[in-house]
């Protein structure tokens, strides 16, 4: 996946809690028989999880390949910038 760009989004919960973190764009090629070109999309980053992959939007590289995990219930955990 290339990473195209990210965005700050802070939000607060209905239970009152601040969510603070980033959505980040990416793009990755088009899989299958009928497909062509590129697919576009975006995930959300809480600033916790980046920290825990030891990362910070200073490290965010605009055109950098990356790696996202996701946990078992496919909501993405980790991102990893390939050097």
């Amino acid at each position: 996946m290339k990473l195209i760009g990210f965005k700050r989004n802070d939000f607060t919960t209905r239970e009152g809690v601040t969510i603070t973190g980033y959505n980040l764009y990416l793009t990755y090629p088009a899989a299958g028989p009928e497909a062509q070109g590129m697919v576009a999309e975006h995930i959300y980053m809480t600033d916790a999880k980046l920290a825990k992959c030891g990362l910070d939007a200073g490290k965010f590289k605009v055109g950098s390949e990356v790696t996202v995990q996701y946990n078992r219930f496919g909501k993405p955990d980790a991102i990893l910038f390939q050097s």
